[in-house]
C-alpha cells in the first residue's frame, strides 16, 4: 500500500507543480492588469464649481473658464488670467492631477501682472480623454495651449513661459526643445525618460515588460518621452529644475543627471526634506516667489 501511495504521489507531483506555477502566474498577471490600469486610467479628481470660486479669490477676479481642442479633437478644460504685462505661463499638471495643482504658483505670478493658463490635462479633471500617456499625447495638449494663448490679444506670443510638474514637466521639456515660443522653463521632479521611470518603478524585467506591452497597445510611445536626450535643446532659453532631495518617484540623482546634460542658462533648485508631491509645502512662499521673479526676468 505504501509503495502504491509513493508512486501516485511522484506521478502527480509534476501536475501539482504545474498547478501552483500557474495559479502564482495567474495572480501576477491579476496584480499586474491592476497596475497598469492604475496607470493608464488613473482615477479622476474633478475640478468643482467652488474650485472656481477658489481661484477668482486667488488670483484676483477675472479668472475665465475656457475650452480648446486638441489636434486628435480632445477638449480640454482650463481657467486663464489675462495678462496685464503680454506675459504668460502656461502650467501643465502631473499624473492623477488637474488644474489645481499649480494654483498657489499662478497667484504669485499674478500678482506681478504676468498671465496664466491653467488647464486639465486630457484624461484629467474635466477634460475629454481616458488614457493618462505619461508625456507622450500630453504634448498635444500644451501644443494646443500654445495656440489658445498665441492668439489672446492681451498675450504677446515672444513672452510665453511653460512650468511643469512630474508627467507634466516631462510634457513641457519635450514640447520646449522643439517649440521656440516657449522662453522660460521651470520643470519640477521630472524623469529622464519613461523607459527608465518604468524600469525604476516595476521593480523586475517581467513586470517592466508587461508594462511595455500595456503602453504599446494604449498607443504610448516611449521615443517620444526622453527629456535626457532634448533638454540640452531649451538653451539658450532660460531653464530651472525644481528637484525634492527626499524624492521616492524620482531619486535626486535622476535631477542632477538631467541638470548636468541642460544648456546655459540653468539652475537646480533643490528642496530640503521634500517627497515627490509635498515639495510645495517644503518650498513655501521662497520658492513660488523665486519662481515668479524668474519668470518675471525671463519673460
Amino acid at each position: 500500500m505504501a509503495g502504491g501511495w509513493r508512486r501516485r504521489a511522484r506521478a502527480l507531483a509534476p501536475w501539482l507543480l504545474a498547478l501552483l506555477l500557474a495559479l502564482a502566474l495567474g495572480a501576477k498577471l491579476i496584480h499586474h492588469a491592476q497596475v497598469a490600469r492604475a496607470l493608464l486610467h488613473p482615477p479622476r479628481t474633478p475640478v468643482l464649481a467652488a474650485d472656481l470660486a477658489l481661484a477668482q479669490q486667488a488670483l484676483h477676479g477675472g479668472v475665465q473658464p475656457v475650452t480648446f481642442a486638441t489636434a486628435d479633437g480632445l477638449l480640454l478644460q482650463g481657467w486663464y488670467k489675462p495678462s496685464r504685462t503680454g506675459a504668460v505661463v502656461i502650467f501643465v499638471h502631473g499624473g492623477q492631477g488637474n488644474r489645481l495643482w499649480f494654483l498657489a504658483q499662478a497667484q504669485a505670478l499674478a500678482e506681478r501682472g504676468i498671465g496664466v493658463l491653467l488647464y486639465d490635462s486630457r484624461a484629467s479633471g474635466n477634460s475629454e480623454g481616458d488614457t493618462q500617456t505619461w508625456g507622450d499625447l500630453e504634448q498635444e495638449d500644451l501644443s494646443a495651449a500654445l495656440n489658445w494663448v498665441s492668439a489672446r490679444p492681451d498675450a504677446d506670443p515672444r513672452r510665453l513661459g511653460a512650468e511643469g510638474f512630474s508627467i507634466g514637466a516631462s510634457t513641457v521639456c519635450m514640447v520646449a526643445a522643439s517649440d521656440p515660443r516657449i522662453k522660460a522653463v521651470v520643470l519640477h521632479n521630472m524623469w529622464s525618460s519613461l523607459d527608465d521611470e518604468l524600469s525604476y518603478k516595476s521593480g523586475s524585467a517581467l513586470s517592466t515588460w508587461l508594462l511595455w506591452l500595456d503602453f504599446w497597445w494604449a498607443g504610448i510611445d516611449p521615443d517620444r518621452v526622453q527629456p535626457a536626450r532634448v533638454i540640452h535643446q531649451i538653451a539658450p532659453r532660460p531653464l530651472r529644475l525644481v528637484a525634492a532631495e527626499g524624492d521616492h518617484d524620482t531619486p535626486i540623482a535622476v535631477e542632477q543627471a538631467l541638470f548636468e546634460r541642460a544648456g546655459q542658462p540653468k539652475a537646480l533648485w533643490r528642496i530640503p526634506g521634500a517627497d515627490h508631491v509635498d515639495y510645495r509645502e517644503h518650498g513655501g512662499d521662497a520658492l513660488r516667489q523665486g519662481i515668479a521673479q524668474f519668470f518675471a526676468k525671463s519673460l
